[in-house]
């Protein structure tokens, strides 16, 4: 191993690597910054047709990996997957909206028509698969009605771009991303989303050449299973893959490894004389056809090499001694909801924030980062502006809990909720995104009952239920919130 870094050189770096990343998003982020964990193969294979991901497990960025060609190139040479070489993709409904997509206003126009979702998701992967008749007619009224027209279209086409793709040994995948955005009423964007499903299994299942590949939060994929045929679910479900950013091994303890290994990748491929110091270190690291830096698998897997490279920048213990925890497991430990799930963007900015603390408030430390900045870290509250982005209805239903002692009855989450009049709050949200040209985030699924709002929370990992049927949230959340905690007894009922 060459020359350690010295402290202010791993702040340098620290800083200016993390804020690069942190100023990307999954539309943005450049070739050098893409990391391919393990866990994301399954999620490319041309037969898994439904790929799940909770909000900001990076599902937008892995459809971006399979259309973009120089994103398929590196995926299909990083997993040793051929088949991507030969794979044609285009985006069906995603986070960018192209000519291949219904805008949000036609697809509420045609939902108000009656439009059976898959009649108009047939519509759109044929006509991003180069149907000529459909491509020639201006708008998806047209088109839908052309398909409506011609009974005999959708079988003629698809065995014709089934047996063009064969002649060129490709293979053409249709992508659908971003379904949360189909419509401000959740009633609605599930049924719309059915449609999607039902297109990738009639694809899957008449076609050797030709798939859809449909990328969907879990909550929004349980209800448009409704819409789907019984065999039909079972074929999709068993067919899944998940985009997961930790793994349980067998002590059910999870193993975060893919999140610093995410981490030094994104030190590793700075470009700076501090990144090139760092991978210098690591004289193993490698380089690829197109620049990227690649770690050795102890810097990716290896969660003992990994501890001892963080405990380079932090220290091992969240103390002088390990009575107060390890460093290694506390971002991971206090980063995750209540469903066990942590997402690379608040990782990385806790980290970010604790280097600021770090250099506000204890910029003498011997380390690059002071234990009790990793603290300051997590309540940063990035977790909770990916959720509230993703789902806005969370951030009105959340906010009345604000200066609350946790843990809560769930009686006293509805008098907060009654008091602030929600289920009117929420039902305007939706009314106004859907008078919104632009797209809109889908709410709630019952905007006006309190009970099943709150199983939507703790469905999404917000809140949990202690064994006591006391009401928690987890720490990522709870301190974003300023909410408090207390020892749980519950008060005497009050007299009628």
């Amino acid at each position: 191993m060459s020359r350690t870094l010295s402290v202010a050189e791993y702040r340098t770096l620290l800083h200016d690597a993390l804020s690069a990343a942190l100023a990307t998003d999954a539309l943005t982020l450049p070739i050098p910054m893409m990391y391919t964990p393990d866990a994301r193969r399954a999620a490319l294979y041309a037969d898994s047709t439904v790929v799940r991901g909770a909000v900001g497990e990076g599902k937008t960025f892995w459809a971006r990996a399979l259309t973009d060609p120089q994103l398929r190139a590196v995926a299909a040479r990083e997993y040793r997957m051929p088949r991507l070489e030969r794979t044609e993709a285009a985006n069906g409904f995603g986070a960018r909206l192209d000519t291949f997509q219904p805008s949000p206003g036609e697809l509420r126009t045609l939902t108000a028509w009656g439009v059976q979702p898959t009649t108009l998701w047939t519509t759109v992967a044929l006509t991003a698969l180069g149907v000529p008749d459909l491509a020639t007619l201006a708008t998806w009224t047209e088109r839908v009605d052309w398909l409506v027209r011609n009974p005999g279209a959708t079988d003629r086409s698809l065995a014709e771009i089934e047996a063009s793709a064969r002649t060129a040994d490709t293979f053409r995948i249709v992508l659908f991303d971003s379904l949360d955005q189909l419509h401000p009423d959740r009633t609605l964007a599930e049924h719309l989303a059915s449609g999607v499903l039902n297109l990738a299994a009639t694809l899957s299942r008449r076609t050797t050449r030709l798939r859809a590949k449909v990328f969907i939060r879990p909550d929004m994929l349980d209800g448009a299973l409704n819409g789907v045929p019984r065999a039909d679910r079972a074929f999709l479900t068993a067919r899944a893959a998940d985009l997961p950013w930790s793994r349980t091994h067998y002590l059910h303890r999870f193993d975060r490894a893919d999140l610093f290994g995410l981490l030094f990748h994104v030190l590793g491929n700075h470009a700076s004389a501090e990144a090139a110091a760092f991978r210098a270190a690591w004289p193993t690291w490698q380089q690829d056809a197109d620049g990227r830096f690649l770690a050795p698998d102890e810097l990716s897997r290896d969660r003992k090499a990994q501890e001892e490279v963080f405990t380079t920048l932090v220290g091992r213990y969240m103390g002088v001694n390990a009575r107060k925890g390890f460093t290694y497991n506390y971002l991971s430990c206090y980063l995750q909801d209540a469903l066990g799930t942590i997402t690379p963007r608040p990782f990385l900015a806790a980290l970010a924030a604790a280097l600021e603390n770090t250099n506000r408030s204890h910029s003498e430390h011997d380390r690059p980062l002071h234990y009790d900045d990793l603290r300051h870290g997590v309540s940063c509250g990035a977790r909770a502006e990916e959720l509230h982005q993703a789902l806005p209805w969370a951030r009105l239903a959340l906010e009345p809990l604000a200066g609350q002692q946790l843990p809560m009855w769930e009686e006293d989450v509805f008098e907060l909720w009654q008091n602030i009049g929600l289920a009117d709050r929420l039902q305007e949200l939706t009314r106004r995104a859907a008078a919104d040209a632009s797209r809109s985030r889908t709410g709630p699924r019952h905007p006006t009952s309190y009970p099943f709002l709150l199983e939507e929370l703790v469905d999404a990992g917000v809140l949990d239920r202690r064994t006591t049927g006391e009401l928690d949230m987890p720490d990522v959340y709870r301190t974003a919130l300023g909410l408090g905690r207390r020892g749980g007894v519950r008060r005497a009922p009050t007299a009628a």
